[in-house]
């Protein structure tokens, strides 16, 4: 079974690919797109980025883990 992270992250890795193929002309924009709203749209994403979410809230990660912001 898949974390709610690795789907999240193959999502994000999917829709590199459908840019990449835009990008070396593989595909046209209209069928790009499509290709991403498809990647966006599926709600085992939405799950994973809600569970993510929610237990980053839950269980928020140490002081010394959170990186500093410039």
């Amino acid at each position: 079974m898949v974390t709610p992270a690795e789907q999240i992250e193959q999502s994000y890795d999917l829709a590199m690919m459908a840019l990449a193929d835009y990008l070396t002309r593989e595909q046209d924009a209209e069928t790009t797109i499509d290709r991403l709203l498809r990647i966006l749209d599926r709600d085992s994403l939405r799950d994973a980025i809600t569970e993510v979410l929610v237990d980053a809230r839950v269980h928020p990660r140490p002081k010394s883990d959170v990186p500093e912001q410039s």
